[in-house]
């Protein structure tokens, strides 16, 4: 018995392109004319030899492909507020850098940059790693190189879609003072590396 009953779970876990196939087919067959597949499909009395199972297999395949379409949905709706809330947590976080994070997030308009090298041992740095307001760039596939203690950096995408020059002080376009500024007030690490 229970070995039936785990091939019955493990049917679920087949894709839904699969059952929707079944569902389509199965209800084809049930709810077209029975002259039509007795003269185009050569598919004498199917209806009155299988139909019981073509009914079962209907019932059940758009059952599953009914409840797998619901899931998408509220995972849809999920991943949307989500998205959604990671924002304002983005935005607020942004209004609150300390004059050291914004030098590093000047770093990459001063070196025109998407991508530095940066000292992930800086307190500042870390900082806005653990935020998740710069990322590790990934040169092959989830593991990244490293450099002693320097790695590539970018910025998060979804903190670049709301991030402003207003908020690392810098205007738009940047104005040359402003530029001189950035460039006299660059993180201490940069001396060391640049």
């Amino acid at each position: 018995m229970e070995k039936y009953l785990k091939a019955i779970f493990d049917l679920t876990k087949l894709p839904t392109k699969f059952f929707f196939l079944l569902s389509a087919v199965s209800g084809f067959v049930l709810f077209v004319d029975q002259k039509f597949l007795n003269e185009k499909l050569f598919l004498d009395n199917v209806k009155e030899n299988y139909g019981w199972i073509l009914g079962i297999i209907f019932i059940l395949s758009t059952g599953l492909v009914l409840v797998n379409f619901v899931i998408w949905i509220f995972k849809s709706i999920r991943r949307k507020i989500l998205i959604n809330k990671w924002k304002k947590k983005f935005a607020e976080r942004i209004k609150t850098l300390d004059r050291f994070e914004k030098s590093i997030l000047r770093e990459f308009i001063l070196n025109g940059q998407k991508s530095v090298e940066m000292p992930i041992d800086n307190p500042s740095v870390s900082g806005l790693l653990d935020n998740n307001i710069l990322v590790m760039n990934r040169q092959f596939g989830n593991s990244s190189i490293m450099n002693g203690l320097k790695t590539s950096l970018s910025i998060n995408e979804s903190v670049m879609e709301i991030l402003e020059l207003k908020d690392i002080d810098l205007s738009e376009p940047p104005t040359e003072k402003e530029i001189e500024f950035a460039k006299n007030n660059r993180p201490e690490w940069t001396n060391r590396y640049y």
